[in-house]
């Protein structure tokens, strides 16, 4: 009787409920798995992406200090070559802005001169000056910084959701002292410009709540003009 027992236990299959639950208990471990192993992706995506938008925005920003807090009117002493003491004409050329950046699809947002001059001390007193101008364009979700004298950008930044700008005119009061004032001023003899960008990974990403605030403030030697269409 006992090995007849053993028999029919033996020969015993699992019954369906037992491979159903077998089944489901195995997927949602694969299931698990794959999820664990998604999150992991995503987050060393992300940790990627940060790190190449920090040294990005790093490089940017250097950029934009170098050139931006150059600007200066338009300073051409061409027809000045050959006199001894030469006269500076002055054209204003004050820092062009978009009223609304972030409407911008494709086009500038900022626009600037920066102008060099060299003077000759001797005869013939061949002076000269170089007059270049600055873009600061936008497509899309990426910023360009250009100039009239290259045909390579200088520098990229990508992923930026918003653009801000704080804007404050210098003025010189009587006494011969600065005085800053918020807006735009007509008498102004220089400016501040406060660029506020927010940097989000791409569209599609899981982590859409990340964002990477950047702020940087320029002291101008220009005054502010507000331009549908910033050029020169």
């Amino acid at each position: 009787m006992k090995s007849g027992y053993l028999n029919r236990h033996k020969n015993r299959g699992f019954t369906i409920i037992e491979v159903v639950v077998s089944i489901l208990i195995l997927s949602s471990f694969i299931g698990t798995l794959m999820y664990l192993y998604s999150r992991s992706t995503e987050s060393f995506k992300l940790t990627v992406w940060k790190q190449e938008r920090t040294a990005q925005a790093s490089m940017f920003w250097t950029f934009m200090r170098k050139h931006l807090e150059e600007a200066t009117n338009n300073l051409d002493i061409t027809s000045q070559v050959g006199n001894a003491n030469p006269v500076f004409p002055e054209n204003p050329c004050p820092l062009k802005f978009h009223p609304n950046p972030n409407s911008v699809a494709k086009g500038n947002i900022l626009a600037w001169n920066v102008s060099r001059v060299e003077f000759a001390d001797a005869p013939p007193y061949a002076h000269s000056s170089v007059n270049v101008t600055f873009y600061l364009e936008k497509a899309g979700r990426r910023l360009l910084l250009k100039s009239s004298d290259s045909l390579k950008n200088i520098a990229t930044l990508d992923d930026v959701e918003d653009i801000k700008f704080n804007l404050s005119s210098v003025i010189r009061t009587a006494n011969n002292e600065d005085q800053i004032k918020p807006g735009i001023d007509v008498d102004a003899v220089g400016a501040f410009i406060e660029l506020s960008l927010t940097l989000s990974p791409p569209r599609g990403n899981l982590a859409t709540d990340m964002k990477i605030p950047q702020n940087h403030k320029f002291r101008l030697n220009v005054g502010l003009y507000s331009d549908a269409n910033p050029s020169y």
